[in-house]
């Protein structure tokens, strides 16, 4: 992605780019989302993982650390969350 006023990239690759993802707390939901994010990163461990859950628990919070080398990969990643149902919104 470009700045449109200064021309240059608004990301320096490759970088660590934090996706913020939040869904419906079912079962296998945190595990899927994480093997959806291993197509760009296989590395991501749990060090690379925060977890929330909502005051009533029926939402998951996941805040995921991804090493990314190109925008391609970032656009791929938001375009497999924003096919996944359970996935409420992602930044």
């Amino acid at each position: 992605m470009i700045n449109p006023e200064t021309k240059q990239p608004l990301v320096d690759f490759p970088t660590h780019f934090l996706f913020k993802i939040t869904g419906k707390n079912e079962p296998n939901f945190e595990s899927d989302i994480i093997a959806l994010l291993k197509k760009v990163d296989p590395t991501i461990d749990d060090s690379k993982i925060t977890r929330k859950l909502s005051s009533s628990d029926k939402y998951l919070s996941l805040s995921v650390n991804v090493w990314v080398t190109k925008q391609e990969e970032i656009d791929e990643v938001y375009s497999l969350l924003k096919a996944e149902p359970r996935v409420v919104w992602a930044l």
